[in-house]
């Protein structure tokens, strides 16, 4: 089925649905006003995202392609992004995403929104979530068609508040986007916790540059926690990059 027609259905098959008109209220005060149930939301997928309609999700940017899910075989179906929100106590307790899903029957649908707002509205939303509930919101944020959400994930991992969970998500996506290999490495003084230094050497190592390799050099040299070292040392060793044999090489002559 076509996006145009998923979205069309959404409406269709909910069984409250909240008005949008001329005086529509955010996403967020809509959201708050339901206070126990799910609430579903659909909007533009940005391009090259695609889904199998079971939760699986393929994104390609031209050059890299990323399965955000399994590696079982599917048939890969460009949009929409259904995100069904779960409320109890007038709180979100629950956050799924799903690309290319059929909507659900029960609870309130927002039908289709605008994408830049969902996703900033999921950001948001994330800083005071952890494990899959900050994974599925941040990447449903990730891929909606909003334009560049860079900034928004660099507020999030520096945001000291936000859940550890949250901002190593966070962290993944702002390596993914254009922003330059220069600015991942100013996040350093940011990420003072092993665990986000540990992702850090990951989300390095994904760039394959000369400013990359030298970042996870240094943290491999000084980093004040051994296991943050290894794990640079590890990605390093992946990367079969001459300086970083030649770091292996020092090393091995000391």
């Amino acid at each position: 089925m076509r996006a145009g027609a998923w979205l069309m259905a959404a409406s269709a098959l909910a069984v409250t649905t909240v008005a949008t008109n001329a005086t529509a209220q955010s996403i967020a005060s809509r959201i708050d006003a339901v206070r126990d149930g799910t609430v579903q939301l659909m909007y533009a997928t940005r391009p090259g995202v695609c889904g199998d309609g079971r939760g699986g999700v393929w994104m390609q940017d031209g050059t890299r392609t990323f399965n955000m899910n399994t590696d079982r075989q599917f048939s890969c179906v460009a949009g929409p992004e259904l995100v069904t929100i779960g409320r109890a106590d007038g709180q979100t307790v629950s956050i799924r995403q799903c690309v290319a899903c059929r909507p659900r029957t029960d609870g309130t649908s927002l039908g289709e929104v605008p994408a830049s707002e969902a996703a900033r509205y999921l950001l948001s939303l994330a800083r005071s979530l952890a494990g899959r509930n900050a994974d599925d919101a941040i990447s449903a944020a990730a891929f909606a068609d909003a334009g560049n959400l860079a900034p928004e994930f660099k507020r999030l991992i520096q945001d000291e508040s936000a859940t550890t969970g949250a901002r190593k998500q966070a962290l993944f996506w702002f390596g993914q986007t254009g922003e330059s290999t220069q600015d991942l490495v100013d996040l350093d003084a940011s990420l003072r916790s092993e665990s986000l230094r540990d992702q850090y050497t990951f989300v390095l190592s994904q760039r394959r540059d000369e400013p990359s390799m030298h970042k996870l050099i240094d943290i491999a040299r000084r980093d004040p926690s051994s296991h943050v070292r290894k794990q640079a040392m590890f990605w390093l060793g992946q990367s079969r990059d001459p300086e970083a044999i030649q770091f292996f090489k020092d090393i091995l002559r000391r």
